[in-house]
């Protein structure tokens, strides 16, 4: 085959000169360069004030910037920045000819941004739904009540609340340039804090709005401002504060509703702190919108056009906006995207990117939601809380997380360390610490049991999954596989795998070779049964590995491979027996091993893991546990079943076990009365401070639980015990008290469950109980009444302790739960049950219904209807939104 090739000599020197030409005259003087580019900032710094300008009438009147004018300011920001280091560099001397080159490319850029600065629309108004109504609604409540004079707007980053305010701020100058009324204030400011706010900044920018002349001192500054408002009514609207502010530094009077003159602030944050620290009178937590109003917001960004440019856009634009999770910002950001895209290919590739937790790759995402979010992970105190919140995300999207599963991860992490603790409550009570305040700083939110569980918001995940992958440089250190398989490739770069609640039979999905793998997560996997022969080879530095909640029914040998595994979780599983290989995990820490029925452990086995902190069997049997007494180390925390009285008293004296959760079970041949506070019984110092949890079930004979102290002080109290569970008690008649009170022996006494226990007739002493939360009673055959406040339990009568008058009894009942009592005829006491959240009653013909009906449940049903009115009335105009009164009964 021929092939005729030209060549054109004279054209080819042409172009060689012309590139050569151009680069030496990089060489020349960078003068004449230097002041053209000068020149032409000089414009474009005019054109972008007179644009700020603009921003600042459309700020005033509670209008949005567009995202085009954003997008023009940032890069407005950065090739201001760019060229003034060019200047500087000329000045300093850099060499020539990068200085021709760089000002070259930059004057460029500035050009481009000169023709791209004419703008059809600068801003919008935000359209209106009946949630921002509700919040307006609520601000102005809060605007004419004059106990109101700082009120905190708080929520997650781009839920709304800068629009919040704006709509505030608009609503009042509408009002006044109508003329409808004297306007409310004599002046309304508009300030933004941000992030790293300065001082002076704030302040010129208040006196900018008050038309005030600007000082250099910011003491003289303050007092202009102040002398200006002390006697006017204003209000200031401050946005996006992230720490406190003093009022006196900006030059505000210290806010007042008193006469005449209304001087209020209202703020926005990230922060509920930030909200106590400023003295709010009033909060309002904005949340997502639900999902008809996601979706107007997400059809108005998208536009008519693109809706109807195909018959199945629609639907598809409806999971779209479905993956938003609610997030205005989200709806907004790539609503705006998908505009432009007007094929169903198009549109399906963004519902599988935003289901891959890589939304990253949709077009503005990074830089218009991602970063802003990234703010209040940034904001985190220190990298150990950051490393907490990452973690977060190995959870599939909407799953509702333990809050006991995730300190526990942290705990198995070594982010909250166990060993700093006297015991591993108090490592718990950091956990538990750091969870409000990622509550707080709404990078968490309540799960589907607000008080046990909590959820990451879909883009909060997202989010955390991209700052886990450097912000999308390294996309597989954190793999969350939920329904779907990874690529081999991928996996075998992870640092972090969850397989939780997936689907998957064993690890045949995974590669052989995970060299980097450090977690790997499978709990409540159900149909996961096996490890696959070798995995664990290609694994070495595996440290945390969950099996809970599996159908695994062996460990594998080549566990005892895994030298740097600190946490070991077989809770719940099919496992009758530990390997003796476990032997070689030298730095193991976390040995769960709970609801097993029972476990084999080797002897010699668990003195040779020399580093174990916590080791919990917590209803699961073991024969030879006597053997923790062999370990040289101190066990921070132990979950143990015993089932007679003398393993108990062996257990009182071991010096180095701290008792944490503990099941008593038979107790064959025991008749006399159980005396819990003997000092060999719970009365033991080792067990005393430390046990959380106590269970007694399937005690055939005990017929007496003894309460009684001779001592005082700490001695007759177990200020650690949250959690106490009678079970299938036949013959227990009774439970004595003496020398003790129940509210100082039970100070944290939460969960409270009885069953079983046929010849109890009342448990008068819960009342006694003052963090009593959850009080269920069921199967109990001789329970007429739960309370007798003429009971002889030491209650010390009613003059004395106000019984039954409201509010003292029950202070803190949530859950209130009275099934299959056949012979429950009255509740007893006349009580208000001021934070009764939930009611379950059985339905049999003599409780339920029939027994909230009788006189003798009266008082009971009383308090359920008043709270379900209080429901159905709404939350109390005083309270803040996010504590409005909820009641559900539940008649099973």
């Amino acid at each position: 085959m021929c092939v005729n090739v030209q060549f054109d000599p004279l054209k080819f020197l042409t172009e060689i000169w012309t590139g050569l030409s151009r680069r030496m005259g990089y060489l020349r003087d960078p003068g004449r360069k230097i002041t053209q580019l000068t020149e032409a900032m000089s414009h474009l710094q005019w054109k972008a004030e007179d644009i700020k300008n603009i921003i600042r009438s459309a700020e005033r009147r509670g209008e949005m910037l567009t995202s085009e004018v954003r997008h023009w300011l940032r890069k407005f920001d950065a090739i201001d920045e760019k060229v003034s280091k060019i200047q500087n560099d000329h000045e300093n001397g850099t060499f020539r000819w990068c200085i021709n080159h760089r000002a070259e490319q930059s004057l460029a850029e500035v050009s481009k941004l000169v023709r791209n600065s004419e703008f059809r629309m600068v801003a919008t108004r935000p359209p209106a739904n009946r949630t921002m109504v509700s919040y307006l609604s609520q601000l102005q409540a809060f605007l004419q009540d004059d106990e109101s004079r700082v009120i905190g707007i708080w929520g997650m980053g781009g839920v709304g609340k800068t629009t919040v305010l704006r709509s505030l701020n608009n609503e009042l100058l509408c009002s006044s340039e109508a003329g409808k009324s004297p306007p409310m204030f004599d002046h309304v400011i508009w300030a933004v804090a941000s992030k790293d706010y300065k001082l002076g900044k704030l302040q010129r920018d208040i006196s900018k709005w008050l038309g005030l002349p600007l000082r250099k001192d910011s003491a003289r500054q303050a007092m202009e401002i102040m002398d200006f408002l002390k006697n006017k009514s204003f209000l200031l609207l401050l946005d996006d504060l992230w720490q406190p502010v003093e009022f006196a530094d900006l030059g505000i009077p210290q806010p007042t509703g008193n006469g005449t003159k209304k001087q209020k602030v209202v703020f926005t944050t990230r922060l509920e702190d930030v909200c106590e620290q400023m003295q709010a009178e009033r909060k309002m937590k904005v949340q997502c919108l639900n999902e008809e109003e996601a979706w107007r917001l997400f059809q108005d960004k998208v536009g008519e056009e693109t809706l109807q440019a195909h018959a199945m856009i629609p639907h598809l634009a409806r999971v779209v906006a479905k993956e938003c999770d609610g997030l205005p910002l989200a709806l907004a950001v790539i609503g705006a995207a998908m505009s432009k895209k007007k094929t169903p290919r198009e549109w399906r590739n963004a519902i599988s990117l935003l289901r891959k937790s890589r939304p990253y790759e949709i077009q503005g995402m990074d830089d218009e939601i991602l970063r802003k979010l990234k703010f209040s992970y940034d904001n985190l105190a220190d990298h150990n809380c950051r490393k907490c919140f990452l973690l977060c995300s190995l959870w599939p999207k909407d799953h509702s997380i333990s809050k006991t599963d995730l300190i526990e991860c942290w705990m198995g992490h070594g982010l909250v360390d166990e060993q700093e603790f006297d015991n591993i409550n108090e490592a718990y009570d950091k956990g538990y610490g750091l969870i409000s305040y990622f509550l707080s700083a709404c990078l968490l939110e309540p799960g589907s049991d607000k008080y046990r569980e909590v959820k990451m918001h879909d883009v909060l995940r997202d989010l955390t999954l991209w700052i886990a992958s450097d912000c999308g440089e390294r996309q597989n250190r954190f793999i969350v596989i939920s329904g779907e398989t990874a690529s081999e490739d991928s996996l075998g770069e992870a640092e972090k795998i969850s397989l939780v609640a997936s689907g998957d039979s064993d690890t045949s999905s995974l590669p052989s070779n995970c060299g980097k793998l450090q977690t790997l997560m499978v709990q409540r996997s159900i149909s996961f049964t096996s490890i696959v022969k070798g995995f664990f080879k290609g694994t070495p530095n595996l440290a945390y590995l969950d099996l809970s909640y599996t159908a695994i029914n062996e460990l594998p040998q080549e566990i005892g491979l895994l030298g740097n595994l600190r946490y070991l979780n077989i809770s719940h599983t099919n496992i009758p027996s530990l390997p003796v290989e476990l032997s070689n995990l030298r730095e193991l820490r976390f040995l769960l091993l709970r609801d097993l029925e029972c476990i084999i452990i080797p002897s010699g086995l668990l003195e040779m893991l020399v580093m174990l902190s916590v080791i919990d069997m917590t209803n699961t049997w073991c024969d030879n546990w006597k053997e923790l007494s062999r370990l040289r180390g101190c066990l921070k925390g132990v979950g143990i079943v015993l089932e007679s009285i003398e393993d108990l008293h062996q257990l009182a004296q071991l010096p180095n076990v701290l008792t944490w959760r503990l099941g008593l079970r038979k107790l064959v041949g025991f008749n006399e009365p159980l005396q819990l506070l003997s000092p060999l019984q719970l009365g033991s110092r080792s067990i005393r401070f430390s046990i959380q949890m106590l269970k007694i079930e399937f005690c055939e004979s005990l017929e007496v639980v003894s309460m009684v102290c001779d001592g005082g002080g700490d001695k007759c109290s177990l200020s650690r015990l949250e959690e106490v569970e009678l079970r299938s008690l036949p013959e227990l008649k009774e439970i004595v008290w003496r020398g003790v009170c129940p509210a100082v022996m039970l100070p944290s006494l939460t969960v409270l469950t009885i069953s079983g226990c046929h010849n109890l007739r009342n448990l008068s002493w819960v009342i006694r109980l003052p963090s009593l939360e959850d009080l269920t009673v069921y199967r109990c055959r001789e329970m007429e009444q739960i309370v007798d406040v003429d009971d002889e339990i030491g209650l010390g009568g009613e003059a004395e302790n106000g019984v039954g008058a409201a509010g003292w009894a029950f202070p803190s009942l949530r859950r209130l739960c009275l099934r299959d009592l056949r012979s429950l005829r009255v509740f007893g006491g006349s009580f208000a049950f001021p934070s009764l959240e939930v009611m379950h009653s059985s339905s049999d013909s003599s409780s339920g219904i029939a027994f909230l009906q009788s006189s003798g449940g009266s008082s009971l049903a009383r308090a359920v209807r008043s709270r379900l009115k209080a429901r159905s009335d709404g939350p109390d105009p005083a309270l803040p939104a996010d504590q409005a009164v909820r009641l559900e009964m539940v008649l099973t």
